[in-house]
């Protein structure tokens, strides 16, 4: 067989690096996912969970900032395990440095990046965020290690509850929380919601994360679950003060999970609605358009409406507009009303099996 010569190979070389260089070009691509501001607050888009060839992970710190990035994230922790280094032959187990590898690139990058651990005591793990000294929880005993995150002045949540089976309130758990070494639980970690731990939100005044634990590389943004945190300012001093206050909402793929009033600030905030809507001419017909400026998704479904209207509804899906049929009936008032429809957003809990319901107001105009 001819071997190619060296000025042939020279000539080929451009055609060889093409699909290399596109799959490069492609993935330093950002996915632009608005949250706009709600009120006051900033909606930031967080995932404060998940790890690197540090601990279990399969990719190195920087990886993580630009997934983040290519993800339209605003705010990122990696939290390598504290007592489990399965690559350590190859890798430091020293915890300072995926932090200290991630930081310049979260900078330049514009991601606000969170120092975090997380602290693995058999099958009860925690997040300790807002850490100071990384390797302190090595070999300490989980109340021991938690004490020292608090002593860190850290922001501890208890990671997927209900991983090992259902979850439940286990005694070192319910000493944590006595303890005052608890402030936040994962409602959502990866595909999993733990509905039986929901109700552990409100009974004990918890802030609700979702996290994506990721431990691959990243496949999709519609794959990772994330936080949603209204920050009164884009810096970790907001991040900090939005998890201390609880101001959460879990966004799992299309699914939402948070308070009854913060869903209904989003919805609110994001979901866009006519001042009017009018039939045609000698019609009985109308079309009611709504408009979703977010990138999140909202399963809408009429469960009250006047009784001489009828409202077809599906969804409003992210950054587009709704086209929703209104009929209406012969008795239908001849001069111009108030309207109110009351909508299920099917996929927004803000209780275990408990849809949010958010009433939408119009006037009809015959």
């Amino acid at each position: 067989m001819a071997v190619p010569s060296f000025a042939r190979i020279l000539r080929l070389l451009p055609l060889l690096l093409l699909p290399a260089f596109c799959l490069l070009q492609a993935q330093n691509v950002r996915l632009a996912r608005p949250t706009p501001k709600v009120g006051e607050f900033h909606v930031l888009k967080a995932d404060l969970h998940m790890h690197t060839v540090f601990s279990d992970g399969e990719v190195w710190p920087t990886t993580r900032v630009l997934e983040a990035w290519r993800e339209d994230l605003d705010v990122i922790s990696i939290s390598d395990h504290d007592d489990y280094h399965p690559h350590e032959k190859d890798v430091t187990a020293d915890l300072n440095r995926p932090f200290a590898i991630a930081s310049p690139l979260a900078q330049g990058l514009g991601i606000l990046l969170v120092p975090g651990v997380e602290i693995t005591k058999g099958d009860i793990h925690f997040n300790a965020l807002f850490v100071t000294e990384f390797n302190a929880f090595r070999g300490k005993e989980l109340q021991v290690a938690l004490a020292e995150a608090k002593r860190q002045s850290a922001f501890s949540f208890w990671n997927h509850p209900g991983w090992k089976g259902t979850a439940q309130w286990w005694p070192p758990i319910a000493t944590a929380f006595s303890d005052k070494l608890l402030q936040g639980i994962e409602v959502v970690n990866g595909n999993s919601y733990y509905a039986e731990a929901h109700p552990w939100v409100g009974q004990y005044k918890l802030t609700i994360l979702s996290n994506s634990d990721i431990h691959r590389p990243s496949l999709s943004a519609e794959e990772r679950s994330l936080t949603l945190l209204f920050a009164r300012e884009k810096s970790l001093g907001g991040v900090r003060e939005a998890l201390d206050s609880g101001r959460t909402v879990a966004w799992q793929q299309k699914r939402l999970i948070g308070s009854e009033a913060l869903l209904t600030s989003l919805f609110r905030a994001y979901v866009q609605t006519p001042a009017h809507i009018q039939p045609p001419a000698g019609t009985r017909t109308a079309a009611l358009q709504i408009r979703n400026v977010s990138a999140l998704h909202f399963d809408l479904k009429v469960v009250e409406a006047p009784k001489w209207m009828t409202v077809t509804a599906s969804q409003a899906a992210p950054q587009s507009t709704a086209l929703f049929t209104v009929r209406l009936a012969k008795d239908a008032p001849a001069s111009r009303q108030r309207v109110t429809l009351r909508l299920e957003v099917s996929n927004a809990l803000a209780g275990p099996n408990t849809p949010l319901v958010v009433p939408v107001e119009f006037d009809y105009v015959p």
